[in-house]
């Protein structure tokens, strides 16, 4: 039996009650916001709170080494490398690839054929704009998000982050109407300082009261610190 909801608990926020227990099985989440809003922390904060409540992930990144992205994860103190060396966590990079220049449109048809990345209970993908500015293909975008929608019929969790700035209006329509959990960043006024925020703008089959818009910040050795305060 498929467990419901898939839980993100950690001790040092409440991000997981701000989002109403955790994240619904079956859930297509799409993170998105501009350039340095916090789409990277908030995936890696979601990584960490699902390897640590026992849920095998799988995370793509366009940006990090492997080295980097360790060494990243445990500046915000979310130590990866247990989970890395139980093969609990399967972590690809993708920036060898997205720095190059040769056969740029074939990232997509890359992911699809590669089925260790697909047995996890959750997959994050970020950027996942970072791949579709390559992919020219929109048969293949919809290809890849029928895909994914197939597997989120099975219970796992899919996670994507984009940057609207790197796509057509269309392509960003199309993964806005896949999603089952639209999240959308920015900078905001809170308490009379500027805050990341993240606004829930759709989420379907939501377990519990969950929080419209959730205020966060990003402390060295702490992690991602949810914000108590009230939009100015």
């Amino acid at each position: 039996m498929v467990e419901e909801l898939l839980k993100i608990t950690l001790k040092s926020d409440e991000l997981h009650r701000r989002l109403g227990g955790g994240i619904p099985a079956g859930t297509i989440m799409l993170i998105e916001g501009d350039r340095g809003t916090g789409k990277s922390i908030l995936s890696q904060r979601l990584l960490y709170g699902f390897l640590m409540n026992g849920y095998t992930s799988s995370y793509v990144s366009s940006q990090y080494t492997t080295v980097e992205y360790i060494k990243q994860m445990m500046s915000i103190s979310y130590d990866v490398i247990p989970f890395l060396i139980r093969k609990k966590l399967v972590f690809v990079s993708l920036y060898p690839l997205l720095s190059g220049v040769s056969e740029e449109r074939k990232f997509l048809s890359r992911l699809l054929g590669e089925p260790r990345l697909w047995d996890q209970d959750v997959v994050i993908i970020d950027s996942f704009s970072s791949v579709l500015s390559r992919e020219q293909d929109v048969r293949a975008v919809r290809n890849f998000l029928m895909y994914i929608k197939k597997l989120s019929s099975l219970g796992k969790v899919i996670i994507l982050t984009a940057n609207p700035e790197e796509l057509s209006r269309d392509v960003m329509f199309l993964l806005e109407e896949a999603s089952t959990l639209l999240i959308r960043l920015n900078v905001r006024v809170f308490g009379g300082d500027l805050k990341n925020s993240a606004t829930i703008v759709k989420y379907n089959n939501a377990k519990g009261a969950f929080q419209k818009i959730i205020p966060f910040r990003v402390e060295p050795k702490v992690g991602l610190v949810v914000e108590i305060a009230a939009v100015v």
